[in-house]
């Protein structure tokens, strides 16, 4: 009997030294990020309706509802680098069936502010608090 408790503690250890092997090396694996709020006006006057988006070119991408005053926060923290902002008409809220749904809030928005691949507008997000001022302009 005894063989067969040290094949399994062999077996035991060599898990262990495998997971060891398998994290060594790694780093923490974590991008360094920060945290985004700000506001978004359109020629100087804030946006009261829609999503703010944020476009990396590695992929990496976030999204914030904005609010009154134009105000904006993402949620969670978001990679550092260089983003495309766009915006976008909030989706209507999901209605229970039979009711009436609510009137899309008017967003005049031109259609270059609309997309990543025709905005201008860009952002630099750093480690830390970022406090982005988004000024979409001709």
């Amino acid at each position: 009997m005894a063989p067969m408790i040290r094949i399994s503690t062999i077996g035991l250890r060599g898990l262990l030294l495998l997971a060891l092997v398998g994290t060594m090396g790694c780093g923490s694996g974590e991008k360094p990020a920060g945290t985004v709020s700000g506001t978004v006006t359109l020629a100087g006057n804030p946006l009261l309706t829609g999503d703010v988006n944020f476009s990396g070119k590695d992929g990496s991408a976030a999204i914030a509802r904005i609010g009154e005053g134009g105000a904006f926060k993402v949620d969670g923290v978001v990679d550092t680098g260089e983003y495309t902002v766009f915006v976008t008409p909030t989706p209507p809220e999901p209605q229970m069936p039979g009711k009436k749904a609510a009137a899309p809030k008017k967003f005049d928005v031109p259609a270059k502010f609309r997309s990543a691949s025709t905005s201008p507008v860009k952002v630099t997000v750093e480690s830390g608090s970022n406090n982005l001022k988004i000024d979409l302009k001709d």
